[in-house]
């Protein structure tokens, strides 16, 4: 017998869920074990089921050139990221994507009550200007907050953890207000 659903339901009522559930758990309720519905329908369910269980048996293998691909593909992103070089001690040098700096100064505009920090930009010419450089930040505003002082707050987060963080010491921060948010 064919078993048509009207909707996940068997003609009976029972499920086609609970169904499968208890195929998987091997203990079918008494209803399916008497219902011809539920009978018929585990009948067409079961080789799925065993299909299933045979699958994931199997031992995943992933492709043997797998972790060179990855390895290429971040080696591909990591070439085209613009790069930063932050001061170091006794003439080391540190270089960090300029991606990797942004967060962390974008964070630190998030660690003002009522801010959002939204985006962080260094200028195109920022890795050629040593330790002093400009950003400028675009941030969200909680309704009510007042923007000048909301934007000397981020202001010193933000020059701040530059320093603290990066060894970094900015010049201009430009601060765009682009949204304001309610909670």
């Amino acid at each position: 017998m064919a078993v048509n659903l009207v909707g996940d339901r068997l003609p009976c009522g029972h499920d086609i869920d609970h169904l499968w559930e208890h195929l998987v758990q091997d203990a079918p309720d008494e209803h399916a074990r008497s219902c011809e519905y539920c009978q018929a329908a585990l009948t067409e369910i079961r080789p799925l089921r065993t299909a299933i269980s045979v699958l994931a048996a199997e031992p995943v293998r992933p492709p043997a050139d797998l972790h060179a691909k990855v390895m290429a593909a971040v080696r591909a992103r990591m070439a085209i990221a613009p790069r930063i070089t932050l001061p170091g001690p006794a003439g080391n040098r540190l270089v960090i994507s300029e991606h990797a700096a942004a967060i962390i100064l974008r964070a630190a505009g998030d660690t003002v009550d009522g801010v959002r920090a939204r985006s962080c930009r260094l200028p195109p010419d920022a890795p050629e200007m040593g330790t002093v450089t400009d950003l400028k930040l675009s941030i969200s505003l909680r309704f009510g907050m007042p923007v000048l002082a909301a934007a000397r707050a981020v202001r010193v987060a933000v020059r701040t953890a530059a320093r603290a963080q990066l060894g970094l010491t900015l010049g201009r921060i430009d601060i765009d207000v682009v949204d304001v948010h309610t909670a």
